[in-house]
């Protein structure tokens, strides 16, 4: 089986990473699979968008939503120190404030 690949298409196999791509599948979106001829035989999936939708790899838009460790919005450390002085302090003609 050959498959007629463009300048811009890889040359190992999108499911296994290792064997070069011997074998073409149509994908749901219009787009082609290039797999080896073990992995479209065996169905493998991509393991691999290079730009999906949201241009980063693994990047879903429940993960935007969720944050870093699924916990909301950022929080204030518990202990935040003393207060700013009210009114700030005036700065001192040549030296920088402290």
């Amino acid at each position: 089986m050959t498959v007629a690949l463009s300048a811009t298409d890889v040359r190992t196999c999108e499911a296994c990473w290792t064997k070069p791509v011997t074998a073409a599948r149509s994908a749901a979106d219009g787009q082609r699979d290039l797999l080896c001829g073990d992995c479209a035989a065996g169905q493998a999936p991509r393991r691999v968008d290079l730009f999906p939708p949201l241009g980063v790899y693994r990047l879903t838009a429940r993960r935007i939503e969720m944050g870093k460790h699924s916990s909301g919005p950022p929080k204030p450390p518990p202990n935040q120190g003393p207060p700013l002085p009210n009114p700030p302090p005036t700065p001192t003609p040549g030296r920088p404030p402290v």
